[in-house]
Formats: C-alpha cells, sequence, structure tokens
C-alpha cells in the first residue's frame, strides 16, 4: 500500500521505517517544519513537502502523527483514501471529511532518540468508520505486530491514561529521584538494577501484590525522616503516593 505520513515527529520517526520494512511504500512524508520532514524523507528515501497544496493524491493511506492540540483538522490527500488517526486521545470523527476515516494506535512510547525498532510485542489498537476500512486498517496493524485490539474511544482513552500513569508519571519520579542522587553524589545508574528487578515483578504478580517500600510496611519513622530531606513540592508527591500505598494494602 502506498502510504503519506501526515507528521514527521517521534512517532512517525519509528512507525513509518517500520511500516517500509514491512513491505509497505512510503510515498511521502508532509510536516510544516522542514528539517523533521527531510530527516524522515532522507531516513525512506522518500518524497517530502511542507506544503499542503503539494500532498500527494495518490496514497492509499494517510496516517495522521501529530500531536492531539492539532484535532479536529481537515484531511489532506484523496478522499477516497483510508485516513488513519494515531492518538490514543482523539476519536477517529476528528477526521473532518474523511469517507473512510480510522485509528491505528501504537501503544508504546516513541523517542526520535531511541526509535523503536521492534514492533512485534507492541500492541496496537485499531477502530474504523466501515468495516472494509476496519480490514485495512487490521492488515496494515498485521505488517508490524501480532497484538492487535478492536477498541472504542473510550477504551482508548483509559488505556491512554493509564500509559501515562504507568509511563510519563513513573519517567518524572526517575528524574526526582535523579535530583537527590546528584545531591548525594552518586550517578543515575545505581538505580537501575532496582528499576529492572521492580519492572520484572509485574512480568509475574500484579502491581499491588509486587508493591514493597516503607509505606506498604507502615514504617512512619522512616516516612518521617524521607520527608525532611524534601523540598515542599516533593513532600506533596511522597505523601499522595504513600497514603494510596497505606490505604491499598488491605487489598493484599
Amino acid at each position: 500500500m502506498k502510504i503519506v505520513f501526515i507528521g514527521a515527529g517521534n512517532l512517525a520517526s519509528s512507525v513509518a521505517p517500520a511500516l517500509q520494512k514491512a513491505g509497505q511504500h512510503i510515498i511521502q512524508i508532509y510536516s510544516r517544519t522542514t528539517a523533521s520532514a527531510q530527516q524522515l524523507a532522507t531516513i525512506l528515501n522518500c518524497d517530502f513537502t511542507t506544503s499542503a497544496d503539494s500532498i500527494r493524491q495518490d496514497a492509499d493511506i494517510y496516517i495522521y502523527a501529530i500531536t492531539d492540540k492539532n484535532y479536529p483538522i481537515d484531511i489532506v490527500g484523496s478522499r477516497q483514501a483510508l485516513h488513519l488517526l494515531t492518538s490514543g486521545s482523539v476519536p477517529y470523527t476528528a477526521l473532518r471529511g474523511a469517507q473512510h476515516a480510522g485509528i491505528f494506535y501504537p501503544f508504546q512510547t516513541f523517542s526520535k532518540v531511541q526509535p523503536v525498532s521492534n514492533f512485534q510485542d507492541v500492541p496496537i489498537l485499531i477502530e474504523a468508520s466501515d468495516n472494509q476500512s476496519l480490514l485495512k486498517t487490521e492488515e496494515l496493524a498485521h505488517c508490524l505486530s501480532e497484538k492487535i485490539y478492536k477498541s472504542t474511544s473510550e477504551s482508548r482513552a483509559r488505556l491512554h491514561l493509564a500509559g501515562v500513569l504507568a509511563n510519563n508519571f513513573t519517567n518524572c519520579l526517575y528524574a526526582l529521584a535523579n535530583e537527590q542522587l546528584e545531591k548525594a553524589d552518586l550517578p543515575f545508574d545505581i538505580l537501575l538494577p532496582l528499576i529492572d528487578e521492580t519492572a520484572h515483578k509485574v512480568h509475574l504478580t500484579t502491581p499491588r501484590q509486587a508493591q514493597t517500600g516503607p509505606a506498604r510496611r507502615g514504617d512512619t519513622d522512616v516516612m518521617q525522616k524521607q520527608l525532611n530531606l524534601m523540598p515542599q513540592e516533593l513532600k506533596e508527591i511522597y505523601t499522595i503516593l504513600s497514603d494510596n500505598i497505606i490505604k491499598n494494602s488491605n487489598k493484599l
């Protein structure tokens, strides 16, 4: 299938090369930023444009890999083609004017610094406006992964929230932890074995059952000593999370 990518950011920089490697034909990259469009087009050895009027009309699929705040958006390119949105929080109806629209949502964290190279285990959630479009979207998804889930806007919204809690907020906590390590003149990689072991545990049991630490033990003396080390902003985060751990300890 001939595919045009609308956007050249983090997601497109992983998904477009993966689809090309799987045998799909990426014919053009569109981005408002010349540097981003050219960078990805060079990797793919394809055409690029920064003008919406120059977007090719002969694609089978247009994949919109842009930030959620830019929706709703008028579709570009061929109206007879399939137009796919890659967001977990926005419904396909945000693609205004599309006769055939759908969702192609790879549930993974994406970064240009470290593109995702192996999509085999990446869940991809799909939805579409009609059966033909759903079959076409499913075919595209199976080029990358065997973990395909038909979904609704509500289920994707909850999954996206779960992803923010499990990934984005956890990474924020890593950054806060690193600030404490810097004050102790210790490197961040001293935490990596602990982070890896914690992540491994939830492959084997539930997150609640894997919970450890002073709040889980009800060790208020240790908790108070740690609170004394923190600025006010971190104290609030520490207290909210500790209260949740204590509240749910009786569920184990």
